[in-house]
């Protein structure tokens, strides 16, 4: 996924509002981002409100990482290792 956060904005928000505050708001756009899905999946949703849920999440990763100093490779290394597991398990679903 290539999509630009602005660190040195997602930065300059920390400092003005805090890891917690920030934290917590981070939970509620998540919290917000599955009302979106919920809303889509039952075929009442707001495509528009869909997205922009889905940037603000983007925008709270970038957040997270900053504040619990977590970087792209660890996160990376994440996304192998469970997509693998994913694969793993269609192909053995696949032999039943």
């Amino acid at each position: 996924m290539n999509i630009n956060v602005d660190k040195s904005i997602v930065s300059k928000s920390i400092k003005h509002y805090g890891e917690g505050m920030q934290s917590v708001v981070c939970m509620e756009e998540l919290s917000e981002l599955s009302q979106a899905i919920s809303k889509e999946i039952r075929g009442i949703g707001d495509r528009s409100n869909l997205v922009e849920e889905m940037a603000d999440v983007i925008i709270c990763l970038e957040i997270l990482k900053q504040i619990f100093a977590v970087t792209n490779v660890e996160i990376e290394e994440w996304v192998k290792f469970k997509q693998g597991r994913t694969l793993k398990r269609i192909k053995y679903e696949k032999k039943d």
